[in-house]
C-alpha cells in the first residue's frame, strides 16, 4: 500500500455516446462489466475489464441533468476522474492533506449501486484533478 492508503481502481470516461466509447473499448480487448443506471448521480454507467490494462467506467448522462453534462458541452469525450478504494477514507484524505496538497470535498457519500452499494465520494485534489474514492470499510 502507499501512504495514502489508496488502491486504484479505475478511470472516468464521460462520453456523449457510449456505443463508440464500447467499440474502441472492445477493440483494445476490454470486456463487459456490470452497468446500471444510478439515480442518485442521474448517469448511466458501464464497467469494462482487461486483463493488463486499467479498468474503465464508462459514464454517460441518463434523462434529465446530471454532474456530468457540463463537462460533455465541451467536449465528446473525456477522462475526468481517477477512482481508488479505501479501507478509511478520513485516514486517506488526512494523508494526502498532510503531503501539502489541497482536498475540496465535492459530494458527501453515496451509495453507488455499480459497486455492490458501497459508499463513494468524489474530491477535488489540488494539482490532481477530480477523484473518486470507494468506502471500503462502510457496514
Amino acid at each position: 500500500m502507499n501512504q495514502f492508503g489508496l488502491e486504484f481502481h479505475h478511470f472516468g470516461l464521460a462520453v456523449r455516446d457510449p456505443a463508440l466509447a464500447f467499440k474502441y473499448l472492445g477493440a483494445l480487448g476490454y470486456r463487459a462489466g456490470a452497468s446500471c443506471f444510478d439515480p442518485l448521480q442521474k448517469v448511466n454507467l458501464a464497467m469494462r475489464h482487461h486483463d493488463v490494462m486499467p479498468d474503465v467506467e464508462v459514464v454517460w448522462p441518463g434523462d434529465g441533468p446530471s454532474p456530468i453534462d457540463q463537462m460533455l458541452k465541451r467536449s465528446d469525450s473525456l477522462v475526468y476522474h481517477l477512482c481508488y478504494t479505501s479501507e478509511d477514507v478520513d485516514a486517506s484524505l488526512a494523508s494526502i492533506e498532510s503531503s501539502g496538497l489541497d482536498v475540496l470535498p465535492i459530494t458527501e457519500p453515496l451509495q453507488a449501486p455499480l459497486f455492490e452499494n458501497l459508499p463513494v465520494s468524489f474530491y477535488n485534489v489540488g494539482g490532481i484533478g477530480l477523484i473518486e474514492i470507494i468506502h471500503l470499510n462502510a457496514a
